[in-house]
């Protein structure tokens, strides 16, 4: 763990500037957010990248610098900057205003850095920007990017991706591009961007039909106080965060406690539960909300947001003292509807002006470990990442826990790296349960 003293001067020498497309696309396009993009909109992912010195050889900043302005050409839509309707509902003017991105040194290397930070999660900020949009929309980058050099000549990429613009899959894909012009071999070749998939700004007020007020509400989203152009989530108490890895053979023993066939996730979900639980008696989280890859996204999507969001309750017995056994089950059945399209009612019935949040409404377990973080298609294994870390930002006071790949050091990443945000007075006593359970030693 790096102490507050240290950390002002450990990472320094910062310069920020700004990114976009290589080709300009005009100013008069904008791009419609759908209501799953607007409930998303007080959240932020955030990751980062770490390379050592193998995998960045000659590599120098102003060399990635360069290659995002081919990036860009594809992902313009994210170079845009929010705007409101007459009905003030949000769009993103597409108008190449750019993503900031920030340069930073380190005084220790890759390996000191990762051996010493362990599962505290307050020193990785240091490495990614922890900027939101506001308080002046239209001035408000979506994306931040920071390049922080390590003493051993290895690098960092720390990307802030606003979640109104998509989910963690499709910013994994936005990284993996971004690699792939790094190491790839190939120039990073400024081309003409895609075909524009947006309309006018003159087309944005379109009239939508009325919806039922009789319509089902959504038990995965939480209406929120209006937070005006400051786009941030207000807790009634302080959020932490840690984060421990569990390897191939930590994930295999635990998957013996849980019934045949329980995939990793829900079998870290279901411990993860009754932990929880326990350090909330009188208030268990009787209804949690899960978060997966929807499996007809296409593959490669640049924007929008289309994970499959569902809710799932217990009420058999108390889930501090239910088997859990019982949670991996009611988990991997997914014994609750998909919201979704309730979402998208709940956020339409006035335009989209109201704020709501998803993580965090309720206990919320994230499903990210799906995402190629560690850049399957690379062909060279020096070329990979040697640790990815994702988070989230903007979660509200219920909690979420992120799970996502294990590092590619470990047997072919078969492993899960988990994060858990909570409010802070359980955590400590959290992480006792969790020891007492083997999951964190």
């Amino acid at each position: 763990m790096v102490s507050g003293e240290n950390e002002q001067s450990l990472v320094h020498s910062f310069l920020v500037s700004s990114v976009g497309p290589g080709y300009s696309i005009g100013s008069d396009n904008a791009y419609h957010l759908s209501g799953l993009d607007l409930a998303m909109k007080l959240h932020y992912i955030h990751g980062i990248y770490f390379f050592d010195s193998e995998a960045s050889r000659s590599l120098t900043v102003p060399q990635i610098k360069s290659a995002t302005f081919s990036l860009f050409n594809e992902y313009y839509v994210t170079c845009g900057r929010l705007r409101l309707a007459d009905s003030g509902r949000p769009f993103i003017k597409c108008n190449d205003c750019g993503a900031r991105f920030i340069e930073a040194e380190c005084r220790m290397t890759v390996a000191e850095w990762l051996e010493t930070t362990g599962e505290d999660c307050s020193s990785l900020k240091m490495l990614v920007p922890q900027q939101i949009i506001g308080p002046e929309l239209q001035f408000s980058p979506l994306i931040y990017m920071q390049v922080t050099r390590f003493k051993c000549k290895g690098f960092s990429i720390g990307l802030s991706w606003s979640h109104i613009l998509s989910d963690a899959f499709s910013a994994a894909v936005f990284m993996n591009a971004l690699t792939d012009l790094l190491f790839g071999g190939a120039p990073s070749a400024v081309t003409p961007p895609p075909p524009l998939a947006v309309d006018t700004i003159t087309k944005i007020s379109s009239p939508k039909p009325p919806l039922s007020a009789a319509a089902k509400p959504p038990l995965s989203i939480r209406l929120v106080d209006p937070v005006g152009e400051h786009w941030i989530p207000t807790n009634n108490c302080k959020m932490e965060s840690f984060s421990f890895e569990l390897n191939a053979t930590q994930l295999a023993k635990l998957q013996t406690q849980m019934p045949h066939l329980t995939p990793p996730f829900e079998s870290i979900s279901a411990v993860l539960w009754q932990s929880i639980a326990k350090l909330r008696r009188g208030s268990e989280p009787t209804t949690v909300t899960l978060c997966k890859l929807n499996p007809i996204k296409p593959k490669g999507k640049m924007t929008g947001n289309a994970q499959k969001i569902t809710t799932v309750k217990f009420t058999n017995t108390a889930i501090s003292a239910a088997d859990r056994r019982e949670l991996a089950e009611l988990l991997v059945d997914n014994a609750g509807e998909e919201e979704n399209k309730l979402i998208e009612e709940a956020v339409e019935r006035d335009d989209g002006v109201s704020d709501f949040i998803v993580y965090g409404a309720n206990l919320t377990f994230v499903k990210w470990d799906e995402a190629d973080l560690y850049g399957d298609g690379m062909e060279l294994n020096s070329e990979r990442p040697k640790y990815v870390y994702y988070t989230l930002h903007g979660v509200g006071d219920s909690g979420a826990v992120v799970v996502v790949p294990g590092s590619g050091d470990d047997s072919g990443g078969k492993g899960r790296l988990v994060t858990v945000i909570l409010p802070e007075n359980e955590v400590a006593e959290l992480k006792a349960e969790l020891m007492a359970n083997g999951m964190v030693v």
